[in-house]
């Protein structure tokens, strides 16, 4: 009788951690699943960087680190992120990048996304597809090489496969290219599929909303989809663009809505969002409640949402930890933190430099603790953000230099600070006059 009684607090007390994990799984506010980490970033961590940086990770609810590319071509010279056998490959860093992120997330329970390889000639445009279809066949043989070194001795950490070619909707405007492109599709996906049938892969497609409308793109996936060799548990996972422009806030819904019609054709095939956590007009980090946002949108389409990049723009161990600390609390509470004073920038002064550039200068408030930075506006256009030094993460400067002079007449310039979360102050003007 005691035995039975045992076993069935056991299995009340099990019931109850699978209804816990299931219940923060399946939270009924997003929250990102996972980041990429670029090789330039981890190229000097430690194991207990690493693990740091990990725990970090899993604190916010993360499973899955992608890394890529692990060979890279540039100027014809190829190097590696592993020690490779491959001909005219050179191993870049002096430590093992791929072992050391596999290992240390073995450690820390995360899956792992491995980038095959990636030539820069891509971005100029200017290839041929026998040239592009050679670039396939080195990523197979990159595949075999990693592979062959570690999917036995990782097991499912090594969980999938990322292709690093970043593709939009303004280069494959045409049936021909559509076809073009899965045909390319076809030779890495046949082979990674029969070397390692368990493991998905991934793509992560990006689009301009000026070039093309969301029907449009939506019609290029379908044709691409149609003619490429997806398998079940393959991964769709298009950038939201939001970071570098392509898209807008109010035309996320509608692109990602198409572009969820358009996976619907591919039998199995998974569709998931890679929202973007940096404003690339200025290279500064999104506040957080611009990224939330950009979840909530898409949220209803995909299955999942992974970052570019949390470990970039976020870690707590690269910028300011209040970033962390107001997402973990979002993660926990689906809420951000509420910030009470945000001190406004004072005595606003300007004044032109040796080359009569205006150069703008205030006061920092009293309390900066919660500022991330601050907005510059000209005639009412944000023209500047201003965020921590990279070297000082928690210094702020509290000056802006034009980086032209300005042609004759009033100017009106306004400065506010904004808080890790997107909460503004009040503006604070002054007129300048440029004879």
């Amino acid at each position: 009788m005691k035995k039975y009684i045992l076993f069935v607090v056991i299995l009340f007390f099990c019931l109850c951690i699978k209804t816990l994990v299931i219940a923060q799984n399946n939270k009924s506010y997003p929250i990102a699943d996972g980041t990429f980490i670029q090789n330039d970033l981890i190229a000097s961590w430690s194991d207990d960087r690493w693990q740091l940086e990990l725990k970090a990770l899993k604190d916010v609810g993360m499973h899955y680190i992608i890394i890529a590319p692990t060979l890279n071509t540039e100027k014809g010279i190829n190097e590696s992120m592993y020690p490779s056998a491959l001909p005219d490959v050179k191993q870049k860093y002096k430590s093992d990048l791929v072992d050391n992120c596999l290992r240390n997330a073995a450690k820390a329970g995360f899956k792992v996304f491995l980038g095959l390889n990636l030539n820069e000639e891509w971005w100029n445009g200017k290839f041929t597809y026998e040239w592009l279809n050679h670039q396939m066949e080195l990523g197979n043989n990159v595949a075999d090489e990693l592979t062959k070194k570690y999917k036995a001795k990782y097991g499912d950490v090594m969980y999938g496969w990322y292709w690093v070619w970043e593709v939009d909707n303004i280069h494959c405007s045409t049936p021909l290219l559509q076809d073009a492109l899965a045909s390319i599709l076809n030779v890495n996906l046949d082979h990674l599929h029969t070397i390692t049938p368990s493991m998905p892969f991934m793509l992560c497609p990006f689009m301009n909303y000026r070039l093309g409308t969301a029907d449009e793109n939506r019609r290029m996936w379908e044709r691409v989809f149609a003619g490429s060799h997806f398998n079940k548990g393959d991964i769709f996972a298009p950038q939201d663009c939001i970071g570098a422009g392509g898209l807008k806030l109010d035309t996320l819904d509608v692109w990602f809505r198409e572009m969820k019609k358009a996976v619907d054709t591919k039998s199995g095939l998974l569709f998931w969002s890679d929202a973007e956590t940096f404003d690339q007009r200025f290279w500064t980090i999104a506040p957080l409640n611009r990224f939330i946002n950009q979840m909530e949108i898409v949220k209803p389409y995909v299955g999942n949402i992974i970052s570019f990049a949390y470990s970039h723009y976020y870690s707590p161990y690269k910028v300011n930890k209040k970033y962390h600390e107001a997402y973990l609390k979002y993660v926990r509470t689906g809420a951000l933190p509420e910030v009470s004073s945000l001190g406004s920038p004072a005595d606003l002064q300007w004044n032109k430099d040796v080359e009569n550039k205006v150069l703008l200068t205030w006061k920092t408030p009293a309390d900066s603790s919660e500022i991330a930075g601050y907005y510059i506006f000209r005639n009412g256009e944000l023209v500047a953000n201003i965020q921590n030094e990279k070297k000082r993460r928690n210094t702020l400067r509290n000056a802006f230099l034009e980086k032209k002079p300005l042609e004759k007449g009033t100017y009106q310039y306004e400065v506010c600070s904004y808080s890790f979360t997107g909460t503004t102050s009040e503006k604070k003007g002054v007129n300048c006059e440029i004879n």
